[in-house]
Protein backbone atom coordinates (compact mmCIF):
# COMPACT_ATOMS: atom_id res chain seq x y z
CA UNK A 1 0.00 0.00 0.00
CA UNK A 2 1.28 3.44 -0.58
CA UNK A 3 1.49 5.48 2.25
CA UNK A 4 -1.41 8.59 1.85
CA UNK A 5 -0.70 11.95 1.92
CA UNK A 6 -1.64 13.22 4.86
CA UNK A 7 -0.81 16.88 4.50
CA UNK A 8 -2.82 16.60 1.51
CA UNK A 9 -5.76 15.01 3.11
CA UNK A 10 -5.83 17.52 5.76
CA UNK A 11 -5.87 20.45 3.16
CA UNK A 12 -8.93 18.61 1.39
CA UNK A 13 -10.95 18.10 4.56
CA UNK A 14 -10.36 21.15 6.22
CA UNK A 15 -10.11 23.57 3.08
CA UNK A 16 -13.42 21.65 1.79
CA UNK A 17 -15.10 23.02 4.89
CA UNK A 18 -13.81 26.34 4.85
CA UNK A 19 -15.29 26.92 1.04
CA UNK A 20 -18.74 26.03 2.22
CA UNK A 21 -18.23 28.19 5.29
CA UNK A 22 -17.26 31.08 3.23
CA UNK A 23 -19.96 30.58 0.19
CA UNK A 24 -22.86 30.44 2.75
CA UNK A 25 -21.69 33.32 4.94
CA UNK A 26 -21.11 35.34 0.88
CA UNK A 27 -25.20 34.60 0.49
CA UNK A 28 -23.89 31.92 -2.10
CA UNK A 29 -26.46 29.07 -3.38
CA UNK A 30 -25.48 25.07 -3.36
CA UNK A 31 -22.26 26.34 -1.12
CA UNK A 32 -21.44 22.35 -1.36
CA UNK A 33 -20.12 23.20 -4.70
CA UNK A 34 -17.70 25.37 -3.33
CA UNK A 35 -16.23 22.67 -0.93
CA UNK A 36 -15.83 19.84 -3.82
CA UNK A 37 -14.22 22.79 -6.40
CA UNK A 38 -11.55 23.09 -3.54
CA UNK A 39 -11.18 19.05 -3.45
CA UNK A 40 -10.87 19.23 -7.05
CA UNK A 41 -8.66 22.30 -6.96
CA UNK A 42 -5.83 20.90 -4.29
CA UNK A 43 -3.08 18.96 -6.39
CA UNK A 44 0.30 17.66 -5.59
CA UNK A 45 2.31 20.92 -6.46
CA UNK A 46 1.52 24.71 -6.56
CA UNK A 47 2.19 25.07 -9.98
CA UNK A 48 -0.09 21.88 -10.93
CA UNK A 49 -2.73 24.05 -8.72
CA UNK A 50 -2.26 27.41 -10.09
CA UNK A 51 -2.32 25.90 -13.91
CA UNK A 52 -5.82 23.39 -12.96
CA UNK A 53 -7.90 26.87 -11.20
CA UNK A 54 -6.64 28.75 -14.56
CA UNK A 55 -7.95 26.02 -16.95
CA UNK A 56 -11.06 25.89 -14.81
CA UNK A 57 -11.74 29.47 -14.95
CA UNK A 58 -11.16 29.48 -19.22
CA UNK A 59 -13.52 26.44 -18.82
CA UNK A 60 -15.80 28.71 -16.95
CA UNK A 61 -16.55 30.88 -19.51
CA UNK A 62 -17.18 28.44 -22.67
CA UNK A 63 -19.46 26.41 -20.59
CA UNK A 64 -21.52 29.61 -19.89
CA UNK A 65 -21.44 30.30 -23.43
CA UNK A 66 -22.52 26.55 -24.31
CA UNK A 67 -25.48 26.32 -21.63
CA UNK A 68 -26.60 29.85 -22.41
CA UNK A 69 -27.25 28.33 -26.54
CA UNK A 70 -28.20 24.92 -24.98
CA UNK A 71 -31.02 26.06 -22.63
CA UNK A 72 -32.40 28.69 -25.12
CA UNK A 73 -32.77 26.10 -27.92
CA UNK A 74 -33.67 23.08 -25.89
CA UNK A 75 -35.10 24.43 -22.49
CA UNK A 76 -33.98 23.20 -18.83
CA UNK A 77 -34.20 19.20 -19.53
CA UNK A 78 -32.26 16.39 -20.32
CA UNK A 79 -31.78 17.12 -24.36
CA UNK A 80 -30.12 20.61 -23.03
CA UNK A 81 -27.54 18.06 -20.71
CA UNK A 82 -26.77 15.86 -23.19
CA UNK A 83 -26.14 18.79 -25.98
CA UNK A 84 -24.01 20.47 -23.64
CA UNK A 85 -21.82 18.01 -22.73
CA UNK A 86 -21.32 16.45 -25.87
CA UNK A 87 -19.94 20.61 -27.04
CA UNK A 88 -18.29 21.40 -24.07
CA UNK A 89 -16.71 17.93 -23.15
CA UNK A 90 -15.17 18.32 -27.03
CA UNK A 91 -14.22 21.47 -26.88
CA UNK A 92 -12.26 20.83 -23.62
CA UNK A 93 -10.56 17.82 -24.71
CA UNK A 94 -9.63 19.59 -27.98
CA UNK A 95 -7.79 22.14 -25.95
CA UNK A 96 -6.46 20.36 -23.07
CA UNK A 97 -8.83 21.58 -20.60
CA UNK A 98 -10.33 18.26 -18.81
CA UNK A 99 -10.37 19.66 -15.69
CA UNK A 100 -12.44 21.97 -16.09
CA UNK A 101 -15.65 19.19 -17.42
CA UNK A 102 -16.66 17.98 -14.15
CA UNK A 103 -16.96 21.20 -12.46
CA UNK A 104 -18.04 23.03 -14.62
CA UNK A 105 -20.92 20.62 -15.65
CA UNK A 106 -22.12 20.29 -11.85
CA UNK A 107 -22.43 24.80 -12.11
CA UNK A 108 -24.64 23.85 -14.96
CA UNK A 109 -26.99 21.76 -13.52
CA UNK A 110 -27.59 24.15 -10.89
CA UNK A 111 -29.12 26.55 -13.73
CA UNK A 112 -30.92 23.43 -14.69
CA UNK A 113 -31.97 23.03 -11.16
CA UNK A 114 -33.44 26.29 -11.15
CA UNK A 115 -34.42 26.60 -14.50
CA UNK A 116 -32.78 29.97 -15.02
CA UNK A 117 -29.53 31.60 -16.43
CA UNK A 118 -30.02 35.09 -15.32
CA UNK A 119 -27.26 37.63 -14.28
CA UNK A 120 -27.96 36.65 -10.74
CA UNK A 121 -27.65 32.72 -11.19
CA UNK A 122 -24.41 33.39 -13.28
CA UNK A 123 -23.14 35.19 -10.22
CA UNK A 124 -23.59 32.40 -8.49
CA UNK A 125 -21.88 29.88 -10.22
CA UNK A 126 -19.06 32.21 -10.92
CA UNK A 127 -18.72 33.16 -6.45
CA UNK A 128 -18.71 29.45 -6.13
CA UNK A 129 -16.14 28.45 -8.63
CA UNK A 130 -13.36 31.91 -6.99
CA UNK A 131 -14.63 31.00 -3.79
CA UNK A 132 -13.60 26.84 -4.21
CA UNK A 133 -10.59 27.49 -6.02
CA UNK A 134 -9.39 30.62 -4.41
CA UNK A 135 -9.36 28.34 -0.63
CA UNK A 136 -7.58 25.73 -2.68
CA UNK A 137 -5.10 27.52 -4.17
CA UNK A 138 -4.44 29.63 -0.64
CA UNK A 139 -4.29 26.29 1.30
CA UNK A 140 -1.16 24.46 -1.60
CA UNK A 141 0.70 27.35 -1.31
CA UNK A 142 1.76 25.77 1.78
CA UNK A 143 3.90 22.67 0.46
CA UNK A 144 7.20 21.70 2.62
CA UNK A 145 10.18 21.93 0.30
CA UNK A 146 12.33 18.90 -0.76
CA UNK A 147 16.18 19.93 -0.63
CA UNK A 148 16.37 17.67 2.04
CA UNK A 149 15.35 14.57 0.46
CA UNK A 150 16.40 15.44 -2.62
CA UNK A 151 19.93 15.96 -1.42
CA UNK A 152 19.72 12.39 0.50
CA UNK A 153 18.40 10.56 -2.97
CA UNK A 154 22.15 12.36 -4.20
CA UNK A 155 24.25 11.02 -1.81
CA UNK A 156 22.55 7.57 -2.41
CA UNK A 157 22.78 7.79 -6.28
CA UNK A 158 26.44 8.54 -5.96
CA UNK A 159 27.20 5.65 -3.53
CA UNK A 160 25.25 3.21 -5.52
CA UNK A 161 27.58 4.38 -8.73
CA UNK A 162 30.79 4.75 -6.91
CA UNK A 163 29.86 0.98 -5.69
CA UNK A 164 28.94 -0.36 -9.22
CA UNK A 165 32.46 1.36 -10.79
CA UNK A 166 34.74 -0.40 -7.63
CA UNK A 167 33.11 -3.70 -8.58
CA UNK A 168 33.39 -3.29 -12.02
CA UNK A 169 37.11 -2.72 -11.55
CA UNK A 170 37.76 -5.68 -9.36
CA UNK A 171 35.98 -8.04 -11.83
CA UNK A 172 38.30 -6.28 -14.34
CA UNK A 173 41.43 -7.39 -11.97
CA UNK A 174 39.90 -10.81 -11.07
CA UNK A 175 41.34 -14.10 -12.67
CA UNK A 176 38.53 -16.12 -15.12
CA UNK A 177 38.05 -18.57 -11.89
CA UNK A 178 37.55 -16.13 -9.31
CA UNK A 179 35.14 -13.77 -11.82
CA UNK A 180 33.14 -17.25 -12.70
CA UNK A 181 33.06 -17.96 -8.39
CA UNK A 182 31.66 -14.61 -7.03
CA UNK A 183 31.13 -14.82 -3.30
CA UNK A 184 27.42 -15.14 -2.86
CA UNK A 185 27.11 -12.15 -0.39
CA UNK A 186 28.24 -10.13 -3.57
CA UNK A 187 25.21 -9.04 -5.52
CA UNK A 188 25.73 -9.29 -9.55
CA UNK A 189 26.02 -6.02 -10.93
CA UNK A 190 22.60 -6.43 -12.78
CA UNK A 191 21.02 -6.56 -9.31
CA UNK A 192 23.13 -3.07 -8.02
CA UNK A 193 22.11 -1.44 -11.62
CA UNK A 194 18.35 -2.21 -10.81
CA UNK A 195 18.80 -0.75 -7.23
CA UNK A 196 20.00 2.39 -8.51
CA UNK A 197 17.63 2.42 -11.45
CA UNK A 198 15.20 2.31 -8.31
CA UNK A 199 17.05 5.51 -6.06
CA UNK A 200 17.29 7.79 -9.62
CA UNK A 201 13.55 7.26 -9.71
CA UNK A 202 12.77 8.12 -6.80
CA UNK A 203 15.15 11.10 -6.76
CA UNK A 204 13.71 12.12 -10.40
CA UNK A 205 10.06 12.15 -8.87
CA UNK A 206 11.35 14.77 -5.76
CA UNK A 207 13.39 16.77 -8.36
CA UNK A 208 10.27 17.40 -10.61
CA UNK A 209 7.82 18.04 -7.83
CA UNK A 210 10.20 20.56 -5.64
CA UNK A 211 10.62 22.18 -9.14
CA UNK A 212 6.65 22.21 -9.47
CA UNK A 213 6.53 23.68 -6.21
CA UNK A 214 9.00 26.50 -6.31
CA UNK A 215 7.14 29.73 -7.70
CA UNK A 216 9.42 32.68 -7.64
CA UNK A 217 13.21 30.23 -7.75
CA UNK A 218 14.56 28.57 -10.04
CA UNK A 219 15.60 24.76 -9.21
CA UNK A 220 15.69 22.80 -12.49
CA UNK A 221 19.48 21.95 -11.30
CA UNK A 222 18.25 19.16 -9.44
CA UNK A 223 16.30 17.52 -12.41
CA UNK A 224 18.56 18.35 -14.57
CA UNK A 225 21.18 16.49 -12.07
CA UNK A 226 19.19 13.85 -12.18
CA UNK A 227 18.59 13.47 -16.26
CA UNK A 228 22.57 13.68 -16.08
CA UNK A 229 23.10 11.00 -14.04
CA UNK A 230 19.89 8.86 -15.05
CA UNK A 231 22.64 9.17 -18.64
CA UNK A 232 25.23 8.49 -16.93
CA UNK A 233 23.48 5.09 -15.59
CA UNK A 234 22.77 4.15 -19.30
CA UNK A 235 26.66 4.01 -19.76
CA UNK A 236 27.17 1.71 -16.18
CA UNK A 237 24.37 -0.62 -18.08
CA UNK A 238 26.60 -0.54 -21.68
CA UNK A 239 29.67 -1.24 -19.82
CA UNK A 240 28.26 -4.21 -17.58
CA UNK A 241 27.08 -5.56 -21.29
CA UNK A 242 30.18 -5.49 -22.37
CA UNK A 243 32.10 -6.66 -19.35
CA UNK A 244 29.75 -9.95 -20.28
CA UNK A 245 31.35 -10.93 -23.42
CA UNK A 246 34.96 -10.67 -21.88
CA UNK A 247 36.27 -14.40 -22.06
CA UNK A 248 39.92 -13.87 -20.46
CA UNK A 249 41.67 -10.81 -19.06
CA UNK A 250 44.61 -9.65 -21.03
CA UNK A 251 46.92 -7.18 -19.14
CA UNK A 252 45.84 -4.03 -20.44
CA UNK A 253 42.67 -4.84 -18.38
CA UNK A 254 44.30 -3.96 -15.02
CA UNK A 255 45.43 -0.12 -16.21
CA UNK A 256 41.33 0.41 -17.31
CA UNK A 257 40.30 -1.01 -13.30
CA UNK A 258 42.17 1.29 -11.84
CA UNK A 259 40.92 4.37 -13.95
CA UNK A 260 37.70 2.74 -13.10
CA UNK A 261 39.06 2.96 -9.41
CA UNK A 262 40.38 6.63 -9.35
CA UNK A 263 36.80 7.54 -11.05
CA UNK A 264 34.67 5.48 -8.05
CA UNK A 265 36.87 7.28 -5.40
CA UNK A 266 37.12 11.03 -6.94
CA UNK A 267 33.59 10.37 -7.39
CA UNK A 268 31.12 12.97 -6.20
CA UNK A 269 28.95 15.99 -7.46
CA UNK A 270 31.33 18.99 -7.86
CA UNK A 271 33.62 16.83 -9.81
CA UNK A 272 34.14 18.47 -13.24
CA UNK A 273 35.59 15.17 -14.84
CA UNK A 274 38.56 17.21 -16.67
CA UNK A 275 41.22 15.37 -14.80
CA UNK A 276 39.65 12.20 -15.26
CA UNK A 277 39.37 12.79 -18.60
CA UNK A 278 42.80 13.53 -19.16
CA UNK A 279 43.93 10.41 -17.32
CA UNK A 280 41.25 8.52 -19.75
CA UNK A 281 43.25 10.04 -22.90
CA UNK A 282 46.85 8.48 -21.27
CA UNK A 283 45.24 5.05 -20.97
CA UNK A 284 43.76 5.04 -23.89
CA UNK A 285 47.40 6.59 -25.78
CA UNK A 286 49.25 3.62 -24.31
CA UNK A 287 46.51 0.65 -25.27
CA UNK A 288 46.98 1.83 -29.28
CA UNK A 289 51.27 1.38 -28.51
CA UNK A 290 50.62 -2.05 -27.24
CA UNK A 291 51.48 -4.64 -29.78
CA UNK A 292 48.93 -6.50 -32.08
CA UNK A 293 46.86 -9.12 -30.07
CA UNK A 294 48.69 -12.78 -31.02
CA UNK A 295 45.28 -14.65 -30.92
CA UNK A 296 41.73 -14.27 -31.74
CA UNK A 297 40.78 -14.67 -28.59
CA UNK A 298 43.26 -11.82 -26.86
CA UNK A 299 41.69 -9.50 -29.77
CA UNK A 300 38.41 -9.74 -29.19
CA UNK A 301 39.18 -9.32 -25.46
CA UNK A 302 40.91 -6.28 -26.22
CA UNK A 303 38.10 -4.89 -28.75
CA UNK A 304 36.04 -5.22 -25.63
CA UNK A 305 38.12 -3.58 -23.20
CA UNK A 306 38.51 -0.71 -26.04
CA UNK A 307 34.63 -0.16 -26.43
CA UNK A 308 34.29 -0.47 -22.32
CA UNK A 309 37.34 2.63 -22.37
CA UNK A 310 34.96 4.48 -25.18
CA UNK A 311 32.29 4.06 -22.90
CA UNK A 312 34.23 5.30 -19.59
CA UNK A 313 35.01 7.90 -22.28
CA UNK A 314 31.14 9.17 -22.84
CA UNK A 315 30.29 8.66 -18.92
CA UNK A 316 32.55 11.34 -18.11
CA UNK A 317 31.91 13.67 -21.06
CA UNK A 318 28.20 13.52 -19.76
CA UNK A 319 29.53 15.07 -16.54
CA UNK A 320 32.16 17.46 -18.19
CA UNK A 321 28.94 19.12 -20.29
CA UNK A 322 26.76 19.07 -17.03
CA UNK A 323 29.39 21.62 -15.16
CA UNK A 324 30.11 23.58 -18.72
CA UNK A 325 26.24 24.67 -19.12
CA UNK A 326 25.83 25.54 -15.37
CA UNK A 327 25.36 29.25 -14.65
CA UNK A 328 27.86 30.65 -11.77
CA UNK A 329 24.61 31.31 -9.69
CA UNK A 330 23.42 27.77 -9.81
CA UNK A 331 27.36 26.92 -8.73
CA UNK A 332 27.08 29.70 -6.00
CA UNK A 333 23.53 28.46 -4.99
CA UNK A 334 23.74 24.76 -5.23
CA UNK A 335 27.46 23.60 -4.65
CA UNK A 336 28.13 25.20 -1.27
CA UNK A 337 31.51 24.73 -2.87
CA UNK A 338 34.34 25.47 -6.16
CA UNK A 339 34.22 22.58 -8.74
CA UNK A 340 37.24 20.67 -8.77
Amino acid sequence: MKKPDYGKVMKIAAGAGLAMILAERLGLNYSASAGVITLLSIQDTKKETIRVVVRRLLSFVLAMVISAACFSAFGYGPVAVSVFLLMFSTVCMAFGMQEGISVNTVLMTHFLAERSMNAVNIGNELGLLVTGAGIGVLLNLYIPGKERVIRMSQRQIEGRMKEILWNMAKQLTAADQERSNMPSDQPPLTSRLTELDETLRQGEKSAYEDMENKLLSDTRYYLRYMNMRRTQAFVLGRIEAEMSHLKELPSQARPIAELMERISVSFHEYNNAVELLASLDRVTCSMREQPLPESREEFESRAVLFQILLELEQFLEIKKKFVEELSAEEIGKFWKENAC
